[in-house]
């Protein structure tokens, strides 16, 4: 009797077995859906098991996380806000450029998915060797793997927006050549979007040029608005908005993500 009894004291202090995960990998990937992984799985082991297809494009793969999606709904909601209250601000103080520009790039990102992107390395091989990089899943992450374009984009203040081929090694202002600036763009910066979701801010102008910094396939060169303008709604408004474009996905088979 006191041994059935010690037994049953013993199973009900025992811990529980930490429950498995959902992750699910899709895009260019052989084993494509949700896979049950163990409660400490890390990126390598999501990775590995989905099988990637000869075609993935890893430098624009996406870890994509349920935990980011409240955060980057604040941030798109700000960058809207901002731009209806630039364009209102350039209507007042004689500007049609500048609010014509703020109308038409609200309208661009409005449709634009929250992706809840988080910028990761997603290499299965490469990972799995790089423990610093190989970081913990979480129940409902998902990673996503890309085809790769042959071609870059240059948005924002331009007088359109421009799909160029790639050319390699070329720096990123070089392409300005191709894709105009308008009246309304920043003079002596731009913002280049690697597709693994980076955002680097390179100075263009005499006084600030940085050194030569080469696209990736994919990548995407945001021409800001004029800082002195900006800065009367909020100094960190070009910022935000290629923050927000780092979020997003190339295409993947079928053409989605």
């Amino acid at each position: 009797m006191i041994g059935a009894l010690a037994l049953a004291l013993l199973g009900a202090t025992a811990p529980l077995a930490a429950a498995p995960i959902q992750v699910t990998v899709t895009g260019a990937v052989a084993a494509t859906g949700p896979l049950e992984l163990k409660n400490d799985a890390r990126i390598s082991d999501a990775a590995l098991a989905a099988s990637l297809q000869p075609q993935a494009y890893l430098g624009g793969a996406a870890l994509l996380r349920p935990s980011l999606i409240e955060a980057q709904q604040r941030l798109k909601a700000g960058v809207l806000f901002d731009l209806a209250s630039l364009r209102r601000w350039a209507a007042g103080h004689d500007k049609p450029d500048l609010a014509a520009r703020a109308a038409a790039l609200a309208d661009w990102i409005k449709p634009m998915p929250v992706t809840g992107r988080q910028p990761a390395l997603l290499d299965p091989r490469v990972v799995e060797a790089t423990p610093t990089e190989n970081h913990p899943l979480a129940d409902g992450d998902r990673l996503y793997y890309p085809l790769r374009p042959d071609t870059i984009q240059v948005v924002g203040a331009v007088r359109q927006h421009c799909t160029l081929p790639l050319a390699a090694l070329q720096d990123a202002r070089r392409y300005l050549a191709s894709c105009a600036p308008g009246p309304e763009a920043d003079p002596d910066t731009l913002y280049v979007i690697q597709p693994d979701g980076r955002v680097f801010e390179q100075g263009y102008a005499l006084w600030n040029r940085s050194p030569p910094l080469a696209l990736a396939p994919g990548a995407m060169i945001y021409v800001p608005l004029r800082a002195s303008w900006t800065q009367a709604i909020d100094p960190d408004l070009n910022h935000d908005i290629a923050a927000f474009l780092a979020t997003q996905l190339l295409p993947g088979p079928e053409g989605t993500p």
